[in-house]
């Protein structure tokens, strides 16, 4: 997605200890690839019914475990912590939780290739009673948006200039029940959480408009560490093989 805060806020499990891991060889001896994800994020991170995290992500991550001959430990870690401190500390080897790649981020992190194009959507009531267009609609509209993410830093830059207001939301479901409310007019979020949505919850949520801004989706690593190119490895193989379809046709693509 989307966020990125340099703020410290812990919005899930705590973190217990350190991963204290960079490179490759690191994380063979130690046995184990630590991963940091914010299991909010539908159909990429979330918690099943038995409680665990599944999720393209954490498939993904798996993936990328099993190529290192180690296990995947996967830590719940709300995202103003996740990124970029818990991988610039070390206090997890990897992040994966629809993490946009930026040139911002890049001077903190090493990312992956892109593995995910995304983009930033407007979510609105099923039917979208309101008539919510964009751009057509945007001017006196309140639209919701995820703190830290980048979907508020696009929102920003091009609705407030076009008569918008934002309204800021810590909890991205706090937004979501704002928008079935009818309380706000759109919420902007990514494009496959929509398609989740519509899946989960039938005729409540909708998409609006055209897209705001495209996006990729990237592996996050402490900078300069070589485990960003044995990920890139592991996303080529997956792609050869037909893996990666797979996995796309198993939690994202709309059946």
């Amino acid at each position: 997605m989307k966020r990125f805060v340099m703020i410290a806020a812990v919005l899930g499990s705590a973190l217990v200890g350190a991963a204290h891991a960079t490179t490759v060889a690191e994380v063979k001896k130690k046995g184990v690839l630590v991963l940091g994800t914010d299991p909010t994020f539908a159909p990429f991170e979330f918690k099943g019914a038995d409680g665990q995290i599944q999720g393209f992500d954490i498939d993904i991550a798996r993936a990328v475990a099993k190529d290192l001959g180690v296990r995947l430990e996967i830590r719940a870690v709300g995202f103003g912590s996740l990124m970029p401190q818990s991988v610039t500390s070390g206090r997890v080897d990897m992040a994966m939780s629809g993490i946009t790649i930026t040139d911002e981020r890049a001077k903190v992190v090493s990312f992956s290739q892109p593995y995910y194009r995304s983009a930033q959507v407007f979510i609105v009531r099923g039917g979208n009673p309101g008539k919510f267009a964009w751009p057509a609609g945007v001017k006196g509209k309140v639209i919701g948006v995820q703190a830290n993410t980048t979907g508020q830093f696009v929102a920003t830059d091009m609705l407030k200039p076009k008569g918008a207001t934002l309204k800021v939301y810590d909890d991205f479901a706090a937004g979501l029940a704002d928008v079935r409310a009818g309380r706000i007019a759109a919420l902007v979020g990514d494009a496959p959480t929509v398609d989740d949505l519509k899946k989960r919850l039938p005729g409540q949520f909708d998409q609006a408009g055209k897209d705001l801004a495209a996006e990729d989706y990237g592996m996050v690593f402490r900078k300069g560490s070589d485990l960003a190119a044995a990920a890139n490895k592991t996303l080529a193989r997956l792609k050869a093989s037909g893996e990666y379809q797979k996995l796309l046709n198993r939690w994202i693509v709309q059946k």
